[in-house]
């Protein structure tokens, strides 16, 4: 090492930092791996527009020069009954909550620097309710705030607000930008891979530059139920006869039978084993793995997609709901789900789009769900 250089540490942090503007905020990595999880479970728990989740940001705030440097470290969620729907708005339960929560983090060593909420409404934006809440609890204005935009089939979008003089730019963030690590500039993470084996949200990757599905009648989806399962495909496996060679001069009979009794007892050995193995309980390589996969899987049959899942699977036993969203292009659709249309196993997609996107989720507990996306592309 060279003297007089210093090793400077690297954060793993996203450093926002909108031209101009007289503050700078470092999110780190870890804090958007976890608070990402809790955005999507209250995307999930309500149907259609998802309820939404809140907190505060913790971390360290000072100044730097004429600049404002936040690091945010942590936070901490503030429960939401939604007395008044999906919104994030506070019931006088909540807020009873709310100022406990203040009260503990003020008292210990952790320091409130900010508030954040997600977005399940139009846009980008501080609402009202917000500001009122910043105003009473932080009279000091100087506190940031993180909106987060949860999607299903793509990366979550964010955006912070801060004061200015006095006031705050609400309408919009100055800088938005992609809420999850790798598309930050982090890589992937733990929770990522824990969340794709518990196909907790999609099973895949989300696909960037698809558009969110609208909310469509049933009536308009063309989307028929059909009872039963789908009729298995059979594979036939044809056992040749064996073909005995002509009898040539000086060849007795006999000495044929020999080798090909010993044949067919080596072929009996081998199926007998065949059936034991596939008889035999099947141990899962990874229970967990198993408890949450919906098989989802599609076959074309003419001008139709057939759309199943394992009906058996413990994820849609106990659930009473669903929802299938299918992406074909510019069309977009959400299906709602009942426990009768879970139970039949299938759907039947009435187009013949060249790539379709299906993703069902179903809800096992009321504020969980679980989640798996397929794309179908057809064979050329």
């Amino acid at each position: 090492m060279n003297a007089g250089l210093d090793t400077v540490p690297i954060v793993p942090c996203y450093s926002w930092q909108p031209p101009e503007k007289p503050i700078a905020i470092q999110l780190q990595f870890d804090v958007v791996d976890r608070m990402i999880l809790e955005v999507m479970k209250g995307f999930g728990a309500v149907p259609r527009r998802g309820a939404e989740v809140g907190g505060f940001l913790l971390g360290t705030r000072g100044q730097m020069g004429d600049q404002l440097v936040v690091e945010v470290r942590d936070f901490a969620p503030v429960a939401c009954e939604h007395a008044q729907g999906p919104s994030f708005l506070l019931s006088a339960n909540d807020l009873v909550n709310w100022s406990e929560t203040i009260r503990r983090l003020q008292a210990g060593t952790t320091q409130i620097v900010g508030y954040y909420r997600s977005h399940t409404r139009d846009g980008l934006q501080l609402a009202a309710e917000d500001l009122s809440l910043l105003d009473e609890y932080f009279p000091e204005r100087d506190m940031v705030s993180l909106i987060v935009k949860p999607y299903a089939t793509r990366a979550s979008l964010a955006g912070f607000f801060f004061f200015e003089s006095g006031s705050i730019h609400s309408e919009s963030s100055y800088l938005e930008f992609p809420f999850r690590r790798k598309d930050l500039g982090g890589g992937v993470s733990s929770v990522d891979r824990q969340a794709a084996a518990a196909r907790f949200g999609q099973n895949r990757a989300p696909m960037d530059g698809v558009s969110e599905p609208s909310a469509r009648p049933v009536a308009e989806s063309r989307v028929v139920p059909v009872p039963g399962p789908l009729p298995p495909i059979e594979a036939s496996v044809a056992m040749a006869a064996p073909v005995l060679p002509p009898k040539g001069k000086g060849i007795r009979s006999g000495w044929v039978w020999i080798p090909l009794s010993f044949i067919f007892m080596l072929l009996g050995v081998i199926l007998g084993f065949q059936i034991a193995i596939s008889m035999r309980p099947r141990t899962p390589a990874n229970p967990y793995l198993e408890a949450w996969n919906l098989a989802l899987g599609v076959q074309r049959l003419e001008d139709r997609l057939v759309v199943s899942w394992d009906r058996t699977a413990p994820a849609v036993r106990n659930s009473n709901r669903g929802v299938m969203t299918i992406l074909a292009g510019d069309d977009s659709r959400r299906i709602e789900l009942s426990f009768n249309d879970l139970q039949a196993g299938q759907l039947i997609y009435r187009s013949s789009p060249s790539t379709v996107i299906f993703r069902l989720e179903v809800f096992p507990k009321d504020r969980t769900s679980v989640a798996e996306t397929l794309e179908y592309r057809q064979p050329r």
